[in-house]
């Protein structure tokens, strides 16, 4: 059953970590202005999801309790890649929020790599990784 447990999980990282290096691409095709709106929609979504019963499964179309993972991830990850600017930044901020709720405290390391990275992504949307904020200090995103 470890073995089984480990090769689902190291499946499900180079996955998002696919997603991820997409999700990446496309944020960083967007304005200044836009991101921020990413950044409000990711953090709206982040908090509809952490008042769901089952978090990682907020957005699914198929639930089931106890199932490791939903298809939001990939619902939402097609819809970033939408040419339709409404869309696409939907799919960005349900794909982060859904990804964030799934990679938060995993025992796995490669999850918990991609969940630093997702909280990495998410400062950045809101300009307080890698740049100064305006009070000069780095607020956190999430508490």
């Amino acid at each position: 059953m470890p073995i089984l447990i480990r090769l689902l999980s190291t499946l499900r990282y180079v996955t998002l970590r696919r997603q991820l290096r997409e999700m990446r691409k496309i944020v960083d095709s967007l304005s200044p202005s836009t991101r921020s709106a990413v950044a409000t929609l990711t953090m709206g979504e982040i908090q509809n999801a952490a008042r769901a019963p089952v978090p990682h499964l907020y957005g699914s179309q198929d639930v089931h309790r106890y199932q490791p993972w939903g298809d939001a991830a990939s619902a939402s990850f097609s819809k970033a890649r939408s040419s339709v600017a409404q869309l696409k930044l939907r799919g960005i901020a349900l794909w982060l929020a859904v990804v964030y709720h799934e990679t938060r405290e995993m025992p796995h390391s490669g999850l918990a790599d991609l969940h630093r990275e997702i909280l990495g992504m998410l400062g950045m949307l809101k300009g307080t990784y890698g740049a100064a904020s305006p009070r000069g200090a780095v607020e956190p995103w999430v508490s």
